[in-house]
């Protein structure tokens, strides 16, 4: 056992040391290194393979825990398709893209009787809206028309259309007969409308596993992990680390929490919830 004094002195001693030394504006470069060296091993800008990012991990993890699971904002099918290879669970997809969706069909050809799939995106209110995307198949298609300042997607998003937008809500006697064990949230800035949009359904659900993906866009709309996680009152939150088997429980309410990069969380029922501390 680490003697917590000792360890704040050493700290505090070196901490003086490095801000002494490190501290003048032509170290800058240094500490920016370091700092986005630091991002990456917490598990920030992780985006690419779910083995990189740490989601297949996180799946197997859970794998015996569902039985019903929600992709919002499926895309291609990927995250639907790990699902339904690494778990018993039935999968139901929400993609409002025509291209994506398409792709997405191809999936549950495969997987009948486990995957159901629609046309639709989700959000806080029943309506037609338009979604902003740079082809049929973007990955970075988002209902939010304002994105020109990040600069992954800059003036990318050119092409819009008129889609159908429901809320998780509208299928509350649907859901009626099974509970829901796991959401899976990716709409490129809109998780909060979608959270929003299924107060309902969580009340009565409580699922076990809300994953969403955080990031610059939640900077752009002036939204934090702490009030995102307000909605999901009934969970404690975790951050998916990069190739690890392990969850880390972090604090919302934390400012280092509510860092704009890329980042996967996952809320965990309370009751639960300590299992994957």
């Amino acid at each position: 056992m680490f003697n917590k004094k000792l360890l704040t002195y050493v700290y505090l001693k070196f901490s003086k040391l490095y801000v002494f030394l490190f501290g003048r504006k032509q170290m800058q470069f240094i500490n920016d290194i370091i700092f986005s060296l630091s991002l990456d091993a917490k598990g920030y800008k992780h985006y690419a393979h779910f083995f990189n990012s740490g989601e297949k991990s996180f799946i197997k993890l859970i794998k015996n825990e569902i039985d019903l699971s929600i992709d919002i904002g499926a895309n291609i099918g990927d995250y639907t398709k790990l699902l339904l290879l690494e778990t018993e669970s039935k999968v139901i997809s929400f993609e409002p893209l025509k291209g994506a969706f398409e792709e997405l069909k191809k999936i549950q050809l495969q997987f009948k009787d486990r995957s159901e799939i629609h046309n639709i995106a989700l959000g806080a209110e029943t309506k037609k809206q338009d979604i902003f995307y740079e082809h049929e198949k973007s990955e970075k298609a988002s209902l939010v028309s304002n994105l020109v300042e990040i600069s992954l997607i800059g003036d990318k998003n050119k092409n819009k259309t008129l889609i159908d937008v429901k809320k998780l809500d509208d299928f509350e006697s649907y859901f009626s007969k099974q509970k829901i064990d796991l959401i899976k949230i990716d709409t490129e800035g809109f998780e909060y409308e979608v959270l929003k949009g299924a107060t309902k359904i969580l009340d009565q659900h409580k699922p076990k596993f809300i994953q969403i993906e955080f990031g610059w866009h939640h900077l752009i709309k002036n939204q934090s992990l702490y009030n995102i996680s307000k909605l999901i009152y009934f969970s404690d939150v975790f951050k998916i680390l990069p190739y690890g088997k392990k969850l880390i429980q972090v604090d919302p309410s934390r400012p280092e929490n509510n860092i704009y990069h890329l980042s996967n969380y996952v809320f965990i029922r309370k009751d639960i919830s300590n299992h994957y501390k």
